[in-house]
């Protein structure tokens, strides 16, 4: 547990570093800010902070640099606090002036925001859609086509239909297609789409070879069912602007990982679909490929009507957190009031 002053030390650490950009030593504390307090005691409490993971010491000097860790502590408490809330007015009456003139799309609307982002803070910006339209199990069906091939149909109660054709080693009679119809039918039926999958992974193909003596799984037709339905939107802004703040020992193939993460990749969707309304910072370990620690992503999410949005501003660990976590804040405000 920390103390109050060292958790302003370790605040005032993150500040300088990503002003300054060099390690921070107890005479830079002193002269930078109001701290009333010996250079002894503020070396002590940088011991602490070290031992306790939140700083790392600097080879070349007797400097620190905030860790990861020191960084994620660092934003846990701004996101938990209301410190930021009255700076960067600025900031916050131009994402309130662009929303004047709203276009009728919000992901065009997030576009916008997201080119107003980068020219703001020299970031690129990410923006990602989704619906939440839930879709629930309608109606299944079979049909036999030539040899042993079969067309399976899944319809959802918003109509949406999706089909699959299925190649087998074994011949299904048409009552045993009947049967299986009745099976899944009854099974499923009104069932959202994400829980059928689930069970027809697992207990259904069961369900089914004690019936029909098969072992079918016809999960993949719910899996591109749930595909189709995400209807995922993205788009990004800047992304020539990495250039400028990754560090510069960073090699060709990872720049190249990086712009194959960003360009619309599952892993990347798939850190999207997990976040929960609201602001989440996430740091390089958490989502960019190896070696990019040093990266950060602020994220705004809000839910409007039926699509869940995302929107990220990606920089270094040494951005200043309390400006983009303003320029969320104002925007998710903007979209949901």
């Amino acid at each position: 547990m920390l103390t109050p002053r060292q958790q302003e030390i370790l605040e005032l650490i993150v500040q300088l570093y990503a002003d300054l950009e060099v390690p921070i030593g107890s005479k830079t504390l002193l002269k930078e800010s109001y701290l009333k307090v010996s250079p002894a005691t503020i070396r002590n409490d940088m011991v602490v902070l070290e031992q306790n993971g939140f700083l790392v010491k600097a080879h070349t000097s007797s400097g620190r640099i905030p860790s990861n860790e020191g960084y994620q502590y660092y934003v846990d408490r701004l996101l938990d606090t209301d410190k930021w809330k009255n700076i960067y007015d600025s900031d916050r009456k131009a994402v309130s002036e662009l929303f004047r003139n709203r276009p009728a799309d919000s992901f065009m609307m997030a576009k916008i925001v997201a080119d107003l982002f980068v020219s703001l803070t020299g970031f690129p910006c990410l923006v990602f859609g989704q619906s939440k339209e839930e879709h629930k199990i309608a109606d299944f069906k079979l049909i036999r086509l030539e040899g042993n091939s079969i067309m399976s149909i899944l319809v959802t109660d918003l109509s949406h239909v999706e089909s699959q054709l299925y190649r087998s080693h074994f011949s299904l009679s048409d009552g045993e297609l009947s049967k299986v119809s009745e099976i899944i039918n009854v099974e499923l039926r009104g069932v959202p789409l994400e829980d059928a999958y689930h069970r027809l992974k697992l207990t259904i193909p069961l369900l089914l070879q004690r019936q029909v003596s098969q072992l079918i799984d016809f999960s993949p037709l719910i899996e591109k069912a749930i595909q189709q339905l995400k209807g995922h939107r993205y788009s990004i802004s800047g992304k020539n602007n990495l250039f400028d703040v990754m560090d510069r020992q960073i090699t060709p193939r990872d720049f190249k990982n990086l712009f194959n993460l960003l360009d619309g990749s599952k892993e990347l969707f798939d850190t999207f679909e997990q976040r929960s309304e609201g602001i989440e910072v996430l740091f390089g370990q958490d989502f960019a490929p190896k070696g990019m620690q040093n990266l950060a992503l602020v994220m705004g999410t809000f839910t409007l009507d039926v699509q869940k949005m995302t929107i990220s501003i990606l920089g270094s660990s040494t951005m200043k957190f309390s400006r983009m976590i303003t320029l969320m804040d104002q925007m998710i405000k903007e979209f949901t009031n």
